[in-house]
């Protein structure tokens, strides 16, 4: 009887577990793009405006050195609507990455026709990237080099306490 507990219980494990994965598979989805024409950062900036114009596109990264973006979207979206769009900027041209039953990467060209593609036109603006001011070097709390006498010591102590506590 015991056996039969624990087959249930791996059993139960097992089921939770796809689950999970079921859920987040059904709401999310990744397609990775091989984009002709992604070789410099003018490039970057404007397939970046083009793929957040979309509506459903989660997040995305790019690997400027093999010209690829890896995309996270919702997945009633197509991958056809962000070749569309990359190919909306006039300059690129996407085309699907997809591993073969032997494991070796293919492309796949999406068909020139373009896709109907519903955009967020009501984003806001971004913030501005502003550096924070940098503070005088003679004002600093603890100078370089120093070795601190008496009650500033607490501050080296409690730096070799983090340092040391932590993995990094």
């Amino acid at each position: 009887m015991a056996d039969g507990d624990s087959f249930n219980e791996i059993n139960s494990r097992r089921r939770k577990a796809q689950f999970f994965l079921g859920t987040t598979n059904k709401r999310a989805k990744t397609v990775v793009l091989h984009i002709d024409g992604l070789d410099d950062t003018s490039r970057r900036n404007l397939c970046e405006e083009a793929l957040l114009k979309i509506k459903g596109v989660i997040s995305f990264t790019f690997q400027m050195a093999v010209q690829r973006c890896v995309v996270r979207i919702r997945s009633d979206l197509k991958a056809e609507a962000l070749a569309s769009a990359i190919a909306s900027t006039k300059v690129m041209k996407a085309q699907q990455v997809v591993k073969s039953e032997s494991g070796e990467e293919m492309l796949v060209p999406f068909q020139d026709a373009p896709v109907e593609v519903e955009e967020n036109t009501e984003l806001p603006d971004y913030l501005p990237e502003d550096e924070s001011p940098t503070k005088e070097q003679d004002k600093a709390v603890s100078r370089v080099g120093s070795h601190p006498e008496g009650g500033a010591s607490w501050l080296s102590t409690a730096a070799n306490f983090l340092s040391r506590s932590f993995y990094w």
